[in-house]
């Protein structure tokens, strides 16, 4: 049941951002053909919303509240939380692990400023589990390579 349900849908009623999450999981997995949209959340294969790469394993994306708000995730030990994420795994009806992306140098304030979108990026290794229902908006921000491995 999704929040502010009554009652559980059928996968045919499944809410945009849900389907967003779920196309990004697929792409990840397994690239297939291209889509002329620059910077749309279902565009494949990965890959295609940065200059052509044959190295690319991540769409990084960020989720807005139904408020209008973005959606962040804290980073254990850090003194900031960061609004990107990378999908690992969709379970249930619309239900998302999803793992919280940094830009590989940030280093500074308690927030990950939009500026820094443009730097390398790396997974912080904390994960969160979320209702993808909860959210009215994806903003899907860009393909890139980070080292899935973790130390």
């Amino acid at each position: 049941m999704g929040c502010g349900r009554d009652r559980d849908f059928g996968k045919k009623d499944l809410g945009c951002v849900c389907q967003a999450v779920r196309a990004i999981k697929d792409i990840q997995d397994a690239g297939d053909d291209c889509n002329e949209c620059r910077n749309d959340c279902f565009l494949e294969p990965l890959g295609t919303m940065v200059s052509p790469s044959n190295r690319v394993n991540t769409r990084i994306f960020k989720l807005y509240l139904k408020n209008g708000d973005t959606f962040k995730a804290h980073i254990k030990g850090k003194p900031w939380k960061s609004p990107f994420f990378r999908v690992k795994e969709i379970f249930d009806n619309c239900c998302a692990t999803l793992q919280v992306v940094k830009p590989e140098h940030h280093s500074r304030g308690d927030e990950i400023e939009e500026s820094e979108m443009m730097s390398e990026w790396e997974l912080t290794g904390d994960c969160i589990t979320v209702d993808l229902d909860c959210f009215c908006a994806i903003q899907c921000i860009k393909d890139v390579y980070v080292d899935l491995c973790e130390d």
